[in-house]
């Protein structure tokens, strides 16, 4: 099988999901990010690739929807 070497975990409410290959934490597919057919939890995805987030978080002074208040 093309993905015996991905280890499963199983949550208390009885979804399973993978492993993350670095560090072993327990993740749901949706969480989980792929490379090199390993998957890995965001801070081990972004020490293995060099990839980070590039969403900026901006603070506005007025919130468009207070606009025409």
């Amino acid at each position: 099988m093309p993905h015996e070497h991905v280890q499963l975990a199983q949550a208390p409410n009885g979804e399973i999901g993978p492993r993350c290959h670095a560090c072993g934490i327990r993740l749901t597919f949706g969480s989980a990010m792929v490379h090199n057919q390993h998957y890995y939890c965001w801070e081990h995805y972004v020490e293995q690739t060099g990839a980070d987030t590039v969403t900026v978080v901006g603070e506005t002074e007025v919130k468009f929807y207070m606009k025409n208040q």
